[in-house]
């Protein structure tokens, strides 16, 4: 059967059930169903993480992992402020292949690097495909492969696989493999600038000790949530690394010992304005820089929530008009379960966490009405703002 045939079966079965279609194999003999099912499965996976390959229906996947833990579209193009113009670029863990063919948009030439004989397999086919062609594969340990380079990179990239001896996921780099607290140094004798994607559930201060030749440390969040932690390291770094907290077009950059010494004002009301920080300035902690920056007040320490009585353009994260400010009480609660049958709802510094909250409100999330239940100088408080 032609690959013209068999694109023009995945594309007239995209919406069908790839179980379905497995138990109906017979009715196509002369197609491989199995192969056309799985990749059905995977398209579906990628259609909104990575769409520049979902629109390409010829593409190949071997196996649902790596398309699980593969960077998503978003995030793989984020990588390319590392690549150099023009620069040789090697990849050693290249799993799909995403970060590989992203950074090839920028590179002159980048050497993918993949254990997996199918996944080689899948990305010499891709690749072409997707106009990559400065691409080259090479089956095999990415570490040991790089013992036979002779000229140099300009950037060194690498995605340490994060799951166990036992499948469970791993979180500090130490339990990576590779173990970049091993492989680093040689990993610096090849190119002068090396960049490590890493668990978002990594602890930054720790990551920042056992790695001090991080140069830079990026938060990128993709979809309000945190999907990546890239650490680029180099043989000689400043005294604090730069951190930088990135989603869309929102840039947020500092150096670790500029928080402590942030002038921060805290709130003695609730102005017109709420604010909440995108989850990737969260991750990064620079809470006192936030109110000293953009002239917004603190509720509390501990409360990362800020308060103004105007809008403040290009603040990270939310900005949320405030309706009412509302004492914490038995009538309350009576009141809101009257006004309104649905109701988004945070609870911040506040005696009951976010669930436990719901369930004695008793009103569903949603709507176009946010309640934050929060602490305002030692008295609970409910802040209601419009959506």
């Amino acid at each position: 059967m032609s690959d013209e045939i068999f694109t023009r079966f995945l594309l007239e079965h995209a919406d069908d059930d790839p179980e379905r279609l497995l138990l109906s194999a017979d009715r196509w003999p002369a197609l491989d169903v199995r192969r056309a099912a799985r990749i059905i499965a995977a398209r579906r996976k990628l259609r909104d993480k990575v769409p520049a390959w979902h629109a390409c229906p010829a593409l190949d996947y071997p196996a649902s992992l790596p398309l699980e833990q593969c960077s998503s579209e978003e995030t793989a193009r984020y990588k390319q402020v590392f690549v150099p113009a023009g620069g040789r670029i090697a990849d050693l863990t290249g799993g799909l292949g995403v970060d590989s063919w992203a950074m090839s948009a920028t590179a002159a030439s980048v050497d993918y690097c993949e254990r997996d004989g199918a996944l080689c397999a899948a990305a010499r086919h891709n690749f072409p495909l997707l106009g990559a062609g400065n691409i080259s594969v090479h089956e095999g340990d990415g570490i040991a492969w790089l013992a036979q380079d002779k000229e140099g990179f300009d950037l060194i990239y690498l995605d340490p696989a994060r799951r166990g001896k036992a499948a469970q996921r791993v979180y500090d780099i130490a339990g990576c493999e590779p173990n970049l607290l091993e492989v680093k140094e040689r990993l610096l004798q090849h190119a002068p600038r090396v960049l490590a994607k890493i668990s978002p559930m990594a602890d930054i201060s720790r990551t920042l000790r056992q790695l001090p030749e991080t140069r830079e440390l990026h938060i990128v969040g993709a979809g309000g949530e945190v999907k990546e932690l890239l650490l680029l390291l180099e043989p000689s770094q400043p005294a604090a690394p730069l951190i930088v907290a990135a989603e869309g077009g929102v840039r947020f950059a500092f150096h670790p010992d500029e928080e402590p010494a942030a002038e921060v004002r805290y709130a003695q009301r609730i102005g017109s304005y709420l604010f909440q920080p995108a989850k990737v300035l969260r991750k990064a902690g620079a809470f006192r820089l936030l109110s000293a920056r953009y002239g917004v007040a603190k509720l509390a320490p501990s409360t990362q929530l800020y308060t103004a009585d105007a809008p403040v353009d290009g603040f990270p994260g939310k900005c949320f008009a405030v309706e009412e400010v509302i004492p914490w009480s038995k009538a309350a609660i009576q009141d809101l379960r009257r006004r309104f049958d649905r109701l988004e709802l945070t609870a911040l510094n506040f005696p009951l966490a976010t669930d436990a909250l719901r369930q004695r409100l008793g009103i569903p999330g949603g709507g176009n009405r946010h309640l934050f239940a929060t602490t305002l100088n030692q008295t609970k408080i409910l802040i209601l703002c419009q959506s």
